[in-house]
């Protein structure tokens, strides 16, 4: 299972994606685990909460979940080797990781390295040079031109799509 990054500005629709995927990976039968600050309750989930530490109990003690790590930029930070750890040996828990920030940059790069997928919302022109520098795709350099709930879908061998939400 892949690890993913989903990124855009506030309400440019990457938390609605989000628990459309939770609520899909549920309906397949894969358990879901959520690590949310802000403790929303539409989340479609096996498991939820805000506390760090749980969350990586949790996360250590499960095997192949899909698993929703909202305000990444803050919950795994430039320099937090725990929840780096999410990212360079989940996979080999089976999880498939879902880094919902802001902004790409404030994840670390190792982890940002570690994604397969990338949803790209509508972010600052600054912010869509460097994923399209990192994902070796021109195109992303006009994320910062999207409507609300539009996405571009990108994959590390793959080609680029465009996706909305309505």
């Amino acid at each position: 299972m892949a690890h993913s990054l989903i990124l855009g500005m506030t309400e440019s629709g990457k938390t609605t994606l989000a628990k459309k995927l939770a609520a899909n990976y549920r309906a397949r039968g894969i358990g879901v685990l959520v690590l949310d600050p802000m403790g929303d309750p539409e989340w479609n989930a096996d498991y939820q909460t805000s506390d760090v530490e749980e969350f990586l109990d949790t996360f250590w003690n499960s095997r192949q979940c899909a698993v929703f790590i909202d305000e990444a930029g803050e919950a795994v930070g430039q320099f937090d080797k725990v929840m780096h750890r999410t990212a360079t040996k989940g996979r080999h828990w089976g999880h498939s990781c879902h880094y919902l920030s802001q902004r790409g940059a404030q994840i670390a790069r190792t982890v940002r390295d570690q994604c397969s997928h990338l949803f790209l919302f509508t972010t600052a022109l600054d912010d869509s040079k460097i994923h399209a520098n990192e994902w070796n795709k021109p195109d992303l350099r006009t994320a910062n031109t999207l409507p609300q709930g539009h996405y571009f879908h990108a994959t590390r061998f793959g080609d680029l799509d465009r996706g909305q939400l309505w």
